[in-house]
């Protein structure tokens, strides 16, 4: 049985979906809603969602194995106690560094659980959670600790040729991801571990470190998303980033990765951030209540993961054809 051209062509198509959906998008947005290209909105969009973005990386990375990190939320409250409180004795840069590093810790301690003791990622994570938000809690006695370092506050609005410097941070950091997994070994590890963790382990791959080593960078580019949002705040706050992992999620699957691993790209999941930025700032300016940006929101979310199912299936019939 010959395999039909239409199924060529969406396996070319679908590594590309998610730029595609964020390049149609921008032209409604340019055709249809007012101001949506000028240089205020589009900053807006950037400035708005480069923590999530940072937040979306790690996420990937541990979503490639088939695990999730449900903890980022409550990692970026941590940080963001952490570096507040040690700021004011030591300085911005002990405090930042403080800050990732305590949530570091905490990556390490889900990164052992899944991998040494093959505990579920759900819920572990979950666990961190709890533990990361009420550390956060308990440390601050439940207030804001208010940050006096003038240039540090400044550094979270901060902007270079009117692109915001968290931006260049996340942008940064894609960059690297993207050599990580494409062009070291280590990648190709983490992607085969996702795709089928039994042979990975026959063929020689170390699951216990590839796996260790995703939470560590999930919960380290949280950290770095954690302090950016402490200095945007101008205080530390222990209710801070809550829902962030879902928004993480989120785009990640927009972004066409699969959630059971192995399959997804950088590109993608940095288009699945900018789709929901765009979404959010085209209902915004269009005047959509909040509630209604929710629902719209988690629409997009289930159309993606049918998409999703639906792809899996059709390359599935088209490899049965195939042979």
């Amino acid at each position: 049985m010959r395999n039909p051209p239409f199924q060529r062509l969406l396996s070319r198509v679908n590594p590309y979906s998610a730029p595609i959906v964020l390049f149609l998008l921008t032209i409604y947005g340019a055709a249809a809603v007012p101001n949506f290209l000028s240089t205020l909105n589009l900053s807006a969009i950037l400035y708005q969602y480069s923590i999530i973005g940072l937040l979306a990386l790690g996420q990937f990375i541990v979503i490639l194995t088939g695990g999730i990190d449900l903890s980022q939320g409550a990692l970026v409250a941590l940080t963001s106690i952490t570096t507040a409180l040690v700021m004011s004795a030591h300085g911005a840069v002990v405090g930042a560094v403080s800050g990732v590093a305590i949530a570091t810790a905490m990556g390490v301690v889900s990164g052992l659980l899944v991998s040494r003791y093959r505990m579920p990622a759900f819920l572990v994570t979950l666990g961190i959670m709890g533990v990361a938000r009420g550390l956060a809690m308990q440390i601050a006695n439940a207030r804001p600790v208010p940050i006096h370092i003038d240039a540090f506050v400044t550094f979270g609005s901060s902007s270079l040729l009117l692109i915001p410097t968290s931006t260049y941070i996340w942008t940064a950091a894609s960059l690297v991801v993207w050599y990580f997994l494409s062009r070291r070994p280590v990648g190709r590890y983490i992607y085969a571990v996702g795709s089928h963790e039994e042979n990975s382990r026959l063929s020689g791959v170390n699951v216990f470190s590839v796996k260790l080593l995703v939470y560590v960078l999930s919960a380290f580019l949280t950290a770095i998303g954690g302090v950016i949002w402490t200095a945007r705040l101008g205080s530390g706050s222990p209710i801070g980033g809550q829902n962030y992992e879902l928004e993480s999620i989120a785009a990640v699957v927009v972004g066409g990765c699969s959630l059971f691993g192995g399959k997804g790209s950088v590109h993608g999941v940095v288009a699945g951030v900018l789709i929901f930025a765009v979404i959010n700032s085209i209902l915004g300016l269009s005047g959509i209540s909040p509630f209604w940006q929710g629902m719209i929101k988690g629409i997009v979310v289930l159309l993606a993961v049918a998409a999703s199912q639906m792809q899996t299936r059709s390359s599935l019939k088209f490899a049965a054809g195939g042979a």
